[in-house]
């Protein structure tokens, strides 16, 4: 009994072969892409973690390579925070209105907390590089704490804002931002914001 060929000669087996692998390929981008992501606005996800920031917010999501860059010789403000503490919410509505009042376009969004947990190594290359500003444990360990912003200009860092980080204690966010609190901070961000124009 003769066999019967499924390819008439090989070319037809390579095109038929390179067309299967093409369909495999493009399903499988297709298939792991997380398209709700791309779906909704920085700003429409930013309201989503942090309710305090209204949707007209300008705030966009980084990661810890973007942070890096703009740390290491670029220009940005990098709000570097997580959804789960409480004082980012506050400080991040304090933040996009003092930047919106004094024409800041954008405000670069890091949650750290994941690369901190996990010794990323461009996260603790950026620590290093921002070590002249970070706070220091009794075992003599460094770390960036959330809510902290850092504007930098050329790689200049011009500000570095922590004060909100430390708060320990009983005090809530509710009973800590007094106007004259939130007067104070506001001020000190606009002078930063300013500085970081010219």
């Amino acid at each position: 009994m003769e066999r019967t060929k499924l390819y008439k000669n090989k070319i037809q087996m390579v095109v038929y072969t390179t067309i299967f692998i093409i369909c495999l390929i493009l399903c499988i981008i297709i298939g792991t892409k997380d398209y709700s992501k791309d779906k909704e606005p920085d700003n429409i996800r930013f309201s989503d973690l942090y309710n305090r920031v209204s949707t007209d917010n300008i705030y966009k999501f980084i990661n810890v390579s973007d942070a890096y860059t703009i740390i290491n010789g670029r220009s940005g403000i990098i709000l570097f925070g997580f959804p789960n503490n409480e004082w980012t919410n506050y400080y991040a509505q304090i933040i996009n209105e003092v930047a919106k009042e004094e024409g800041i376009k954008e405000i670069s969004y890091y949650d750290f907390l994941s690369d901190r947990s996990n010794n990323n190594g461009t996260y603790e290359t950026i620590v290093n590089k921002l070590s002249r500003y970070v706070l220091f444990d009794d075992l003599d360990d460094k770390d960036i704490l959330a809510p902290t912003l850092v504007v930098v200009k050329n790689g200049q860092i011009l500000g570095y804002f922590d004060s909100l980080s430390y708060r320990k204690g009983s005090i809530t966010p509710d009973g800590y931002f007094s106007s004259n609190v939130v007067s104070e901070l506001k001020e000190e961000l606009r002078l930063a914001f300013i500085e970081y124009k010219k």
